[in-house]
């Protein structure tokens, strides 16, 4: 792209720059067509089509103001304010991206810039073509010039840093949609124009028929946005459906429950062992982002075992949840230190469940606990990994006459001590536990849970090798339909307490 207007700059089109910016575009998919979706090309070409629309109209500063300061000093304000411009054009013209594929967004921006750019591209870039030039002649000469390249590279580095670890520096969005993006770009279109007409600089031919059109249509999409924000902030107040998705976090849980009215529950966050991959940045903030969502009312650690655990901590770090559920069983420190941590530096409300805890009844919506015993006088350093695993919350969510059943990580024995103990444990969805393990979804289990779908969330090709044969089998031999994360990716259940319905996220296997 920047070849592109290179060229044109010595050839003398540079006037023309948006046939220039396009045919950039043209020549780079031309190329390389899946361009089209990769951010750094969506994020360079909005910037740079921002620059060109909005700088020239606002690059000139009145001379009037600062006509009587010395000249040295007219051309630092002259320089400063172009800078700003050009700062406020790129951040209006990526804004709508960051939000949809970053969710967040940055309050130091421009001053970011001011600081980083004049050391960047101007002290840097000139440095560096010192050292291009030297490395001809003379190789110790270079040295010190890409040395000192470096030294300004660190300080901006530095600088940013600094600037993003105010706690004020960014702060967390939901995804905007396509249209939304659409119309936010058209709402900055018709403000600069009407700015623009109101100033009287575009042409006298410019009439007042069409000053008045672009002033309705600055009113509609003003209008747009206030309807937009209006529904999704009232839309979950106002359902009366209750949702569930079990999200495709690899080898682990997570689970969002929508209850009608808005409220929402996240059991488990997921997570990998020994991995600096954050399953909860990268997979379950961004589906809550996507389902704009912006607090969790209630997160349930199910147990404390990485695959579940990990994710959540990023959860409870950027959003803000309300109360926590838990079994007794403690966190182990030593294993999860960061846990301890985030519980006392955001201070939710913890609850320790047992199965006998009362029945949480929520707009309609049934929550028991089936499980565990009351665990308030074991140590985790007592349990072994398995004992860690039956010491999961075994919720069962019934609303009307649809019911869910969410066992965590239980094993055959728990499956069979709810079995003898008579527990209900029918229902219309079952998350099979732990994974679809050989260990686990007895005979005796399917049966008594009499479920008409059975869900497996599990990653890959993973080195567990779960779901196991044994186990898909012994649903199948029950009649019951069997999906799976790795193969349908996130999958949503949907119910008005009388009818189910099933969406998985990949639509074609």
């Amino acid at each position: 792209m920047a070849l592109i207007f290179l060229i044109a700059l010595i050839s003398g089109k540079q006037k023309d720059l948006y046939s220039t910016l396009a045919l950039a575009g043209l020549i780079i998919l031309a190329i390389s067509p899946q361009a089209l979706f990769d951010i750094s090309f969506q994020l360079s070409f909005m910037a740079v089509l921002a620059l060109i629309y909005i700088v020239p109209r606002f690059s000139g500063i009145s001379s009037g103001n600062i006509s009587t300061l010395p000249l040295w000093t007219q051309g630092i304000i002259r320089y400063v304010y172009l800078s700003v411009i050009v700062c406020i054009a790129a951040t209006i013209g990526t804004l709508p991206l960051i939000m949809y594929y970053f969710n967040r967004v940055s309050c130091v921006t421009i001053i970011a810039n001011l600081i980083a750019v004049p050391l960047l591209g101007t002290l840097t870039l000139a440095i560096s073509m010192l050292f291009i030039l030297s490395a001809f002649f003379s190789s110790t000469i270079a040295g010190y010039f890409i040395k000192l390249a470096s030294i300004f590279v660190q300080i901006s580095v530095d600088i940013i840093n600094k600037l993003a670890a105010f706690p004020w520096s960014s702060f967390n969005t939901t995804r905007p949609n396509l249209i939304e993006i659409s119309v936010f770009y058209l709402l900055i279109f018709l403000l600069i124009q009407y700015i623009e007409a109101k100033r009287r600089i575009l042409p006298k031919e410019f009439s007042s028929k069409h000053f008045r059109i672009i002033k309705y249509l600055l009113v509609v999409t003003v209008l747009f946005f206030a309807a937009d924000i209006t529904y999704f902030t009232v839309r979950d107040k106002l359902s009366s459906d209750l949702k569930i998705t079990v999200i495709d976090v690899g080898q682990g849980n997570s689970t969002l429950v929508q209850f009608p009215g808005g409220d929402n529950m996240l059991i488990d966050g997921g997570g990998f062992p020994e991995s600096s991959f954050d399953i909860g940045k990268a997979v379950v903030a961004p589906f809550l982002y996507y389902e704009r969502i912006s607090h969790i009312d209630t997160a349930v650690l199910s147990h404390p075992h990485p695959d579940h655990l990990l994710g959540l901590i990023y959860i409870m770090n950027n959003f803000d949840v309300r109360q926590i559920w838990k079994s007794n069983l403690p966190v182990d420190p030593e294993d999860f230190p960061e846990w301890g941590k985030t519980i006392k530096f955001n201070s939710p409300r913890v609850f320790m469940l047992s199965n006998k805890s009362p029945e949480i009844i929520l707009n309609g919506v049934h929550v028991q606990v089936l499980w565990p015993p009351d665990y308030s006088d074991k140590n985790a350093n007592d349990l072994s990994y398995d004992d860690v695993n039956d010491s999961s919350l075994v919720l069962k969510i019934t609303f009307g006459k649809v019911s869910f059943l969410i066992p965590g990580d239980i094993s055959g024995d728990v499956e069979k001590q709810l079995v003898e103990a008579k527990k209900d444990l029918r229902s219309d969805v079952l998350v099979v536990p732990h994974h679809g393990s050989s260990h686990s979804s007895s005979t005796e289990f399917i049966k008594a849970a009499a479920c008409r779908y059975a869900i497996v969330s599990a990653g890959k090709a993973n080195v567990f090798h779960h779901p196991h044969p044994s186990t898909l089998q012994r649903y199948k031999s029950a009649g019951v339909n069997i999906l799976r994360t790795d193969r349908d990716g996130a999958i949503t259940l949907t119910t008005n307490g009388n009818n189910l319905r099933i969406d998985t996220f990949i639509k074609n296997k």
